[in-house]
């Protein structure tokens, strides 16, 4: 028995030595350890303000024989000054004998020295402590001299092993309120006595709609105490978010560990995670990340389930005709709660197009008909509560038949702003997707379920289709390169082609090509029939929706120059005013920039292009014609002045292409025009490519008047989707205009 008892203490010491964060350290003569990392807690004094952190914070320990050192972070604040006047990592020094324990902590100026008694189970220590009197960084007072104050610091053991949770967006839009599964590993380092550890390991977020399907996401952080902040990094070494921050940090909050019932922990924080990504994000802005509440089991815990999953976390439709026949998904709703109650009082919430910002939002633009319908086995009479037992499920069944091609109600315009291009600009993102979006949100009473997990008692699946039109646009944009006063553009190409499976008529052209008649009480567009307008038209802006009659109606502004008569973007070769187009038939049309007179120097135009179909109404009996006549699908965008001359133009499309496999080279020629008001010798300064582009060119550092060189560019994807790229060129033309840019669009997909 006696070699057994050995064997015991033994055991213990090494189990006890694993709680310091993997470094082996000597306990004292009864075996009692203080290694490790602690998560402090001292009663603050009355002059610290309330709501604020006081004294040490979280910290690492070591131990050999009967001493102790390591570091701890720390926090002072005073009635004059919050956020804290003194702050940041302090030396701990001590000593341990039996279960008592003596810690003299040095703040910066301020002293703190604590005693206190170790509990048998090595996981807690309480006692008193006492504190001089400190200044901050100015001499002004931060901190006050103390006595006799409570501690207490509790062991936080070691993040090692799986991680299993989730992420309940509260970002608001098309994310509010989606929840998305998590899992992977977590490692913590080896204590060296320092205030913090390094946490490393990786994660995966399945459905995610701001990763990639399948990614795994490489984590790196600092644990102190019980405070956690975690770095997210791509598979490309990208920064794209981080969980937990800094206690008086918003954005993302704080994340803490809490230690569960079960006896396992929780990573948790409300508002407590940050993830930025190109698929999260508009035009790469930062303030369009998602964000909201997390929670991460440890150790392969199962702590973080939620009462409900409603699966999939993203529904996606396929692209679809306008009008064509409805397909359905479906959606699963089940009782995952812990604990095993029957969950009551659940209701749905459906919208049937979320994210539009029109007062029209329930309707179809054309013939007030929803884009997605929803049916479910959840409850018996539709909208009633209902209930779900443990591990019980329901159905909810989505189908999709689109009435158009994409949001079109320009209730927000201001000044002549563009409409959405039609198709949609698959650039659009998770924060404004493409196409059409409803949203199915399931919603638990806060008395019900597994509430102390997530304050957010709302599930929610985003729905996403995307409606085509059947006759579209081979671009959904023409960019043209700079022009001189006197000159024109080079001619570009546009290609209509019916995708459909019925014949469709382009309207001819009309007596008045940019106003739309009063539409009387139909809603928007106004219904487009044979000669009401130009069947192509140029349009420079839209006036604010007016009101004629009661009614609301739209007037277009003309392409039109005030003194000649004629529009800057002029239409020739036009095989498609009036025509018939059978299905795969195509027709096509040519743009080309000629600036006039009144155009003011130094103008940019963003203009846009209107194709307007022969359109069905309701019960109406037309022939070659189509729901969502009136498309505004083509953007019209000029350069900046330059005696710089692009041609093509200013933007390349390269289409389709398979992923990682690159295109052949679509060339750009500059040529530097004598006859420019500023020429002069062009002075290449350097370009700037984004996106899964290459460049090469025989362009050196110069280019004098009446030269040319060209560009070549490679598109190679890797990834799938629209992957748009844009290839600036920086140089200097004249020393009194100084440095200028010319932007080439660079569109295409990876499939």
């Amino acid at each position: 028995m006696k070699s057994l008892s050995i064997v015991l203490w033994m055991a213990g010491l090494i189990f006890l030595s694993s709680c310091g964060g993997g470094s082996s350290q000597l306990t004292g003569s009864s075996g009692e350890s203080a290694a490790g990392n602690w998560q402090f807690a001292m009663t603050p004094p009355s002059d610290n303000p309330a709501g604020t952190p006081y004294g040490l914070q979280g910290g690492f320990l070591l131990q050999k024989q009967g001493s102790v050192s390591g570091s701890a972070t720390y926090s002072v604040s005073s009635a004059a000054s919050v956020p804290p006047c003194n702050s940041g990592s302090a030396v701990v020094t001590g000593t341990i004998s039996g279960q008592n324990v003596s810690y003299t902590a040095v703040a910066g100026t301020q002293t703190f020295n604590l005693t206190g008694t170790l509990t048998a189970d090595g996981t807690t220590i309480m006692g008193t402590y006492s504190a001089t009197a400190g200044t901050a960084s100015g001499g002004n007072a931060c901190g006050s001299a103390q006595s006799g104050l409570p501690w207490q610091a509790t062991l936080i053991p070691p993040i090692n092993g799986g991680v299993q949770g989730s992420l309940h967006s509260t970002a608001g839009g098309l994310l509010q309120d989606q929840n998305f599964q998590v899992s992977g590993t977590l490692a913590q380092g080896q204590n060296t006595g320092l205030s913090n550890s390094t946490v490393t390991g990786s994660l995966v977020f399945q459905d995610y709609p701001c990763l990639d399907a399948g990614q795994t996401i490489s984590v790196n952080g600092t644990i102190s105490g019980n405070s956690l902040i975690l770095q997210l990094f791509s598979d490309k070494g990208l920064n794209i978010g981080q969980i937990g921050a800094a206690a008086n940090s918003t954005s993302p909050g704080p994340v803490t560990l809490k230690k569960q019932a079960s006896g396992g922990y929780l990573v948790q924080g409300n508002g407590g995670y940050v993830i930025s990504t190109k698929s999260c994000n508009q035009q790469d802005n930062p303030y369009l990340s998602d964000s909201g509440n997390i929670c991460l089991a440890l150790n392969n815990a199962t702590d973080c389930g939620q009462p409900l999953t409603v699966t999939p976390g993203v529904l996606a439709f396929p692209m679809q005709l306008v009008g064509s026949t409805p397909t359905t998904q479906s959606i699963t709703i089940t009782n995952t709660d812990p604990a095993g109650s029957t969950l009551t009082g659940l209701s749905l919430a459906w919208n049937p197009e979320a994210g539009y910002t029109s007062p029209y939002s329930t309707l179809s633009d054309f013939n007030a008909l929803p884009n997605f319908t929803e049916k479910d086995t959840c409850s018996t009479t539709p909208g009633a509560t209902f209930s779900l037992a443990p591990q019980q499920s329901c159905v909810a069944s989505v189908s999709f038949s689109p009435q158009q091609s994409c949001t079109w109600l320009p209730t927000t315009i201001n000044g002549g702003v563009i409409p959405a291009q039609c198709p949609p600009d698959l650039t659009s993102t998770i924060t404004t997707p493409p196409g059409l979006s409803a949203r199915l949100s399931v919603n638990v009473p806060t008395s019900e379920g597994n509430g102390s997990i997530d304050n957010d008692t709302a599930f929610s699946v985003l729905i996403n289709g995307v409606g085509v039109s059947a006759v579209l646009p081979s671009t959904p944009e023409l960019d043209f390169g700079s022009v001189a006063p006197s000159e024109s553009s080079a001619p570009q190409t546009i290609s209509l082609i019916n995708q459909g499976t019925q014949p469709v008529q382009i309207l001819p052209k009309a007596s008045k090509p940019c106003v739309n008649p009063a539409k009387g009480s139909v809603t928007y567009p106004n219904p487009v029939h044979a000669g009401d307008v130009d069947g192509v038209q140029i349009i420079q802006a839209i006036q604010a929706i007016i009101l004629d009659n009661g009614n609301n109606s739209i007037l277009y502004l003309c392409d039109q120059d005030q003194v000649s008569g004629l529009p800057d973007f002029q239409i020739s070769a036009n095989s498609c005013l009036g025509t018939v187009l059978a299905p795969q038939q195509s027709c096509s049309l040519t743009v080309t920039y000629v600036p006039q007179p009144s155009l003011p120097a130094g103008t940019i135009l963003d203009f846009f292009l209107q194709l307007n179909t022969q359109q069905c109404t309701p019960g109406g009996s037309q022939l070659y014609c189509e729901i969502d006549s009136g498309r505004l699908p083509v953007e019209l965008k000029t350069s900046a002045p330059s005696p710089l001359r692009l041609t093509p133009g200013a933007g390349l499309d390269f289409g389709p292409q398979p992923k990682g496999v690159p295109t052949l080279p679509l060339t750009v020629t500059l040529y530097n025009d004598p006859k420019d008001p500023n020429a002069a010798a062009i002075d290449f300064k350097g370009d700037v490519l984004k996106g899964d582009y290459i460049e090469t060119d025989n362009c050196g550092s110069s280019l004098a008047p009446g030269n040319s060189c060209t560009l070549n560019i490679v598109f190679s994807p890797k990834s799938t989707g629209y992957d748009p790229g844009t290839l600036t060129i920086t140089y200097q033309a004249s020393t009194f205009l100084g440095p200028q840019a010319q932007v080439i669009y660079l569109r295409g997909s990876g499939q």
